[in-house]
């Protein structure tokens, strides 16, 4: 199975919050003050973990998740496209993802400008 890094992150948050909400069974088991210790680096690695993710998960890196699926051949964009998803498109390190035609390249060359 291979996993994308948004879904990696997703299964970090998973993790973590769990053990935020863990705090009768940590409390139990190792006592009120390491309970606590746990749950709150359990909160604040979530919110860091998050963050992170919500960054770096945006639709560019989403099409460049896609490109890389196997059995995917190529990802084509229009001259509608979004600034980042523009660039993802002119990148030449992404073969798989490109303008759906040559006068569309042009457009979006002068739009990924715009990122």
């Amino acid at each position: 199975m291979s996993l994308t890094k948004s879904q990696w992150f997703g299964i970090a948050n998973i993790i973590l919050s769990a053990c935020m909400v863990s705090t009768t069974y940590f409390t139990d088991t190792f006592g009120a003050g390491t309970a606590h210790i746990i749950v709150g680096t359990a909160a604040f690695l979530n919110m860091i973990v998050g963050g992170v993710a919500t960054i770096i998960t945006g639709t560019a890196q989403q099409v460049r998740d896609v490109a890389a699926l196997p059995g995917v051949e190529r990802v084509s964009v229009n001259a509608g496209a979004a600034p980042a998803l523009a660039s993802v498109a002119t990148d030449p390190d992404q073969p798989k993802v490109g303008p759906i035609s040559p006068e569309v390249r042009t457009v979006l060359v002068n739009t990924a400008k715009g990122a």
